[in-house]
């Protein structure tokens, strides 16, 4: 199935920054069910942000992240649908908008088009589940583990065998779970292959281009070198009040999931933009084949993007992720740092590296300072799952599709130690 993340970027009028500060705080303050933007009517929607981000050298922006099922033609009809007026309203703070009434459809999709950016590299850490999926494998994870409880309080257990019969038994009993005998798969066998075939690929064209590319090669990494011996030294960065109203905000959500979102200016230069470039390419190429919950071995990562911005100048990170943003930034560090300094490093106060890859993210207290001061705060933040993690997800899913297939006895013990 597609799965669509994107974000609509957009330059915001000097004189309306706090008039759309004060809109979106009256968001906040009911994600799903305020008047402008009802988050929960939107049922194709996993998670969405808006930020307003405010930089004195690049003005003022505002960025709306939507991560949903299907395509953008069929969102954007539902978005106009169940959110015309709040639409109306917080674009009308934003320069270049010309639509005359919240009537005026037309104008006000073709300005959400007109602002897309997709991203140069992304990842989806559970792959083909829909949001209705999702919330109904949830659903029956429950059901059976109320039955399974009820199970073990009669003290009726029987082998294993027995007792998944039972569950089996149980499930065709209840209307409400009739669908779950129809599992579709998480990709199609194309969905699965193509990536891997285009990783491939990529790999003979650089193969057979070889001599033209090791000579290239071999100029760049001189060229990547002499800049980062006389680049300026990252400045020591002052972050503590900014770093307060993040976590206020973070501590405020009291759920298992977090947001974070993350603007850098790239460094000058178009040496660093190209590479920059062909970083990303080359990370959202692997990424493609991450199809089982993990992005370079970190199980917490619902959606996630990198996108340039303002014609490359800047970097913007979005992710929603499990857990603290500290055991976040943590497992960047611990099991991605070189994909996270070959991105990173090319940004402005990235903490010093070597060969791109080298060093950077390794220093972990500057790291984190430097990841802080360039994070963005959250102005609303949306979660159509709030307390289902990465891996609960993937489990739920697991305990649906074998459901009703043929296990051995040692594949229908592990399927019971799911619940």
């Amino acid at each position: 199935m597609t799965q669509t993340i994107l974000t609509f970027v957009t330059k915001v009028n000097p004189d309306r920054v706090s008039d759309l500060k004060k809109q979106l705080d009256s968001i906040a303050s009911d994600v799903e069910h305020n008047p402008l933007i009802p988050f929960a009517d939107l049922k194709q929607l996993h998670f969405a942000s808006l930020v307003l981000n405010d930089d004195p050298s690049y003005g003022a922006d505002l960025v709306f992240e939507n991560n949903f099922d299907g395509s953008l033609d069929p969102y954007l009809e539902d978005l106009f649908a169940h959110a015309s007026a709040g639409l109306h309203s917080i674009y009308s703070c934003c320069r270049d908008y010309l639509a005359a009434s919240v009537a005026d459809k037309a104008q006000i999709l073709s300005y959400l088009r007109a602002h897309v950016v997709r991203p140069n590299a992304y990842h989806i850490g559970n792959v083909g589940r829909s949001v209705e999926r999702t919330h109904q494998e949830d659903d029956l994870r429950d059901g059976l583990e109320d039955f399974l409880d009820d199970v073990v309080a009669q003290g009726n257990m029987g082998p294993p065998g027995s007792i998944r019969q039972r569950v089996r038994a149980f499930t065709d009993s209840r209307p409400k779970f009739a669908w779950a005998k129809n599992v579709q798969p998480r990709q199609t066998a194309s969905e699965h292959l193509m990536p891997r075939l285009n990783l491939v690929i990529a790999a003979l064209i650089a193969l057979v281009l070889s001599p033209l590319l090791i000579p290239l090669a071999i100029v760049w990494v001189i060229m990547l070198r002499w800049t980062e011996t006389h680049e300026a030294p990252p400045a020591d960065l002052e972050v503590d009040a900014h770093v307060r109203d993040l976590v206020v905000r973070e501590d405020r959500t009291h759920i298992v999931q977090n947001h974070m979102c993350h603007i850098t200016i790239v460094k000058p230069g178009a040496f660093r933009r190209v590479t920059l470039r062909g970083v990303l390419w080359l990370v959202n190429l692997i990424a493609r084949t991450s199809d089982k919950g993990e992005l370079s071995g970190i199980p917490s990562i619902h959606f996630a993007h990198w996108a340039t911005i303002d014609e490359g100048r800047r970097l913007l990170f979005v992710s929603n992720f499990d857990g603290s943003w500290e055991n976040y930034l943590d497992d960047f560090i611990d099991k991605a740092s070189s994909g996270l300094t070959g991105i990173w490093s090319n940004t402005v106060d990235f903490p010093k590296t070597r060969f791109l890859i080298l060093d950077g993210a390794r220093d972990g207290s500057r790291f984190k300072a430097a990841a802080r001061a360039k994070q963005t705060y959250t102005n609303v933040w949306y979660s159509a799952y709030k307390q289902l993690t990465v891996q609960t997800i993937d489990n739920n899913s697991s305990i649906r599709e074998d459901l009703f297939t043929s296990l051995d006895d040692a594949a229908t013990r592990n399927w019971l130690r799911r619940f």
